[in-house]
């Protein structure tokens, strides 16, 4: 591939340091200073190539590999310009290597006829002629304003009597004319149109193109840009390559040309080369072609006169604002983003010599380069608008320079960039306090400051400065998230990296501060618990994580949830809710509470984990003052996850509650040949296993267990339709792990889908709830949570023994059923399970939780009552400790 405007940042810097070079009396302090290498070269980062005013040629194939029409992209970078045809016209392009020129050849293209014309001298005509010459080859020279044109039939032939003119000769075929540079060239190059020679002073003279618009277009584009190019940049550019040149027509002043060939006005090839033989290499493209033709005298312009479309290969990313309105800077989204671009940025080489040639007086010894100033856009601090040279004869003020680079947007190497001397203000803060890092850098850098919670890894605030070279710098965070809120308790960590001008990056240096609890919120009034409720049943919906607020709880610390008005819950009218609460990245052995808001704390838990566990129980509580629930935890510091499952109401459709001996729906054990894996569903047909018709089906309580997981991951029971985005009972690979929940039923049945690793699963039937408004069954009515059981006061539970336990203490003799949670503690054997049933009733084949030694496990029940109001607990391995609470009770 071509390199496109290859001699632009050269011949700019050729400009600038000829004319933006000023002494200065006195040196002042740079922002920016570069010792002389011992290397004798600077290796200097930089961005783009040519001045980055209008048209940047590689922004518009990115817009235009991302399907931006030509015209929005013209309109992007000539900003209040508008689309405009003009007028067939032609342009008069000197030819820079004849202009001036001392002598030149012309030939006529294979099978074409010259025609010369101008004021004839030899023949005494001294008039106007055209004259029909066939295949020739012409020498011009010229003296004075006297053209003389030799003429040959072939190359080495004999020569003809000249034909003598009096000032501008033009030669023309009916397909242009081929230039070469002197008599015995056997080359030239093919320009369409027709050559005029016009004499200046002396025996100099200016060979120029005179050639339509259009067909000279055909020379320009591809030259400009490759014509591989995507069709809308090269439309693009072939309309900006006309109103440019139609530009420099209008403004010519008293100059004989329009335009020059060259990068100075834009590059232009003719049609191609052509051998003496008559061997063609064509400069002209048919996809370029095409372009010019789709946009057929097409130009922009602003205010009824074309514009100064000026483009240049890459801007770097900023475009650069000029001498008009629509030259402006501002960001550019496409330069940067086609594939293969290679000057948007890149690397090169400074010699010293280079920039020493600019230091005033003879011989002088640059000494040290000062950056003075910057535009300040983009990368790199932007482009380099002012420099200083301290040198042994003086020092030099240079405006915008290039140095030969391709732009002026450049900027020495230094050192690699690092950060030492990491400190730390204190290693441990209270809620909402200050720490700080600080550092010291070797470079000029910006800096960042990561603090993210060291569990979750969740980004919670980032602080962003700049730092001097070698001064130490602070960071400083308040144990807030970016949007001001208090972060919860517990290790956070604080990664400092740094980055210089030139976009490299420090190593990272990271603190670790552990955070203090928040402050408990005020207590809200207590309400009044209500009686005879039925359950509505949701779609599993997430009220609360605390990994995504940054609200982890610490040791002691009390948040209350609203519930009420929320994920399909009524804003009033509710008595109850049942919720899945979630116990996340727990620093110790830790339990959680849960009741009604307002209310005195309860000693009962309903959630027990252990460090680094991740726990779900599902809980029935009554709701409490403000609509809300309060969460306690115990001990260390713990993320919580609530979802609400259902809620329970006096008012509307509702639904009671239907006891029913234990019964196993779905076991994948004896189901499958194989676990369920990771994204597969079960659907489990809960109205069959029960042998109640789907349609008297509104919702059952399941027990959901998990059996030989072989990863992390998580099994979520629901309804139907879309997974809902929570959980039902949490992988523990290598044991068993129960959840109790209450889960929606679509069509007699609910769904169970497995998320992270394989796993058996199997479900429980402990309770239903019948349609909506049937008659029958009981109700549901929330008491305050109390503890009913607690063996650690007496004697624990011994393998295949039970315990039965009056319910009387805290529920009327009228429940049928309890609702509450089962808490099995100091186990001895490897691995046991609880099962709770109705006292005088048959021992239940289903457990109601699994457990393992050390680990205290607990699980959400809904049991029947038995003989006298009482329920029975049997343990199945070693012994353990039992405990009961009780958050409400069904009549």
């Amino acid at each position: 591939m071509r390199a496109v405007r290859r001699a632009v940042a050269g011949l700019t810097a050729v400009v600038l340091a000829a004319t933006g070079l000023a002494l200065t009396a006195a040196p002042a302090s740079a922002a920016e200073s570069y010792s002389v290498p011992s290397s004798g070269t600077w290796t200097v980062d930089g961005r783009g190539y040519g001045h980055g005013r209008g048209l940047s040629q590689w922004g518009a194939q990115g817009a235009a590999a991302q399907g931006v029409g030509y015209r929005d992209i013209l309109a992007f970078y000539y900003p209040g310009t508008t689309a405009t045809t003009q007028a067939a016209t032609s342009l008069r392009v000197g030819l820079a290597a004849h202009t001036p020129a001392a002598t030149v050849t012309l030939w006529n293209p294979p099978g074409r006829t010259f025609t010369v014309s101008g004021v004839r001298t030899d023949d005494g005509t001294n008039a106007q002629v055209s004259l029909v010459q066939a295949a020739r080859r012409f020498t011009v020279t010229v003296s004075g304003s006297t053209v003389t044109v030799r003429r040959q039939k072939t190359l080495n032939g004999p020569w003809e009597s000249p034909l003598v003119f009096r000032g501008t000769t033009t030669f023309a075929t009916a397909d242009g004319v081929v230039v070469a540079p002197s008599t015995g060239s056997t080359s030239g190059t093919w320009y369409r149109g027709a050559v005029e020679v016009r004499p200046t002073t002396g025996s100099a003279f200016d060979v120029t193109n005179v050639v339509p618009t259009e067909a000279y277009l055909r020379g320009v584009v591809p030259r400009e840009v490759p014509a591989s190019w995507d069709v809308d940049a090269l439309r693009a550019q072939a309309v900006a390559a006309r109103s440019y040149a139609l530009w420099k027509k209008a403004h010519r002043g008293s100059s004989a040309i329009d335009i020059c060939d060259t990068t100075a006005c834009q590059v232009y090839g003719g049609a191609g080369t052509i051998t003496a033989a008559g061997a063609v290499t064509s400069r002209e493209h048919s996809r370029t072609d095409g372009a010019i033709a789709d946009t057929a005298r097409e130009v922009r312009t602003f205010a009824g006169a074309v514009a100064f479309t000026e483009f240049s290969s890459s801007n770097g990313g900023w475009t650069r604002a000029g001498s008009v309105p629509y030259q402006v800077a501002k960001a550019d989204p496409w330069t940067g983003t086609a594939p293969g671009d290679p000057v948007t940025t890149w690397t090169a080489q400074l010699a010293v010599s280079t920039v020493q040639a600019s230091c005033p007086g003879s011989g002088g010894r640059l000494q040290r380069l000062e950056v003075l100033g910057r535009d300040g856009r983009g990368a790199l601090g932007g482009r380099v608008t002012q420099v200083r040279l301290v040198c042994s004869t003086g020092t030099a003020d240079i405006t915008n320079p290039a140095f030969g680079l391709r732009s002026t947007w450049w900027l020495p190497r230094t050192a690699a960039p690092t950060l030492t001397g990491l400190r730390q203000s204190t290693t441990s803060v209270a809620s909402g306090g200050s720490v700080s890092v600080s550092a010291v850098p070797n470079v000029s850098m910006s800096w960042v400051l990561t603090v993210v919670d060291a569990r979750t890894g969740r980004i919670a605030a980032t602080r962003t400065g700049t730092a001097a070279a070698g001064s130490r710098f602070t960071a400083a965070w308040n144990a807030r998230t970016d949007a001001g809120a208090v972060v919860g308790a517990g290790p956070y960590r604080m990664s400092l990296r740094g980055t210089d001008a030139a976009g490299r990056r420090t190593s990272t240096l990271s603190a670790t501060v552990e955070v203090g609890r928040a402050a408990d919120p005020p207590t809200v009034a207590p309400v009044p618990l209500v009686p005879d409720a039925g359950l509505v049943p949701v779609a599993p919906t997430r009220l609360l994580d605390t990994r995504t607020t940054f609200g982890s709880l610490g040791a002691g610390q009390r948040v209350d949830v609203a519930v009420t008005g929320r994920a399909g819950v009524p804003s009033s009218g509710v008595t109850a809710v049942v919720l899945n609460i979630t116990a996340v990245h727990a620093s110790r052995d830790t339990h959680l509470r849960v009741w009604p808001a307002g209310a005195p704390m309860p000693d009962a838990s309903v959630l027990n984990t252990g460090a680094g566990r991740t726990q779900a129980a599902t809980v029935t509580v009554a709701v409490g003052g403000s609509g809300r629930v309060s969460t306690y935890n115990a001990a260390g510091t713990v993320h919580q996850i609530v979802d609400v499952l259902g809620y329970y109401t006096t008012s509307g459709a509702s639904a009671a509650l239907h006891s029913s001996a234990p019964v196993r729906a779905y076991d994948s054990r004896t189901a499958r040949t194989t676990p369920v894996p990771a994204g597969g569903t079960v659907s489990v047909d809960v109205a069959s296993a029960l042998g109640v018709p789907a349609a008297g089906l509104s919702a059952v309580a399941v027990n959901v267990t998990t059996t030989r997981a072989s990863g992390q991951g998580y099994v979520v029971a629901y309804g139907s339709g879309t997974r809902p985005a929570v959980s039902t009972v949490n992988l523990d690979p290598g044991r068993d792990v129960a959840n109790r929940t209450v889960v929606p039923v679509v069509g007699g049945k609910i769904t169970v889908a497995v998320v992270g690793a394989p796993t058996h699963v199997v479900v429980d039937i402990s309770a239903w709830f019948g349609a909506p408004g049937a008659a029958g069954g009981a109700r549901f009515t929330p008491v305050q949570p109390v503890r009913l059981l607690d063996t650690r006061t007496a004697t624990p539970v011994g393998a295949g023994r039970r315990v039965d336990v009056a319910t009387s203490s805290a529920v009327p003799s009228s429940a049928v059923a309890v609702v509450g949670s089962l808490v099995a503690v100091s186990q001895t054997a490897s691995t046991t399970h609880l099962r709770a049933y109705a006292t005088g009733s048959a021992l239940p084949p289903t457990s109601d939780l699994n457990a393992a030694r050390g680990r205290t496990q607990a699980n959400g029940v809904v049991v029947t009552t038995g003989t006298g109001g009482r329920v029975a607990v049997y343990n199945h391995s070693g012994s353990t400790h039992v405990i009961l609470d009780v958050t409400g009770y069904f009549d």
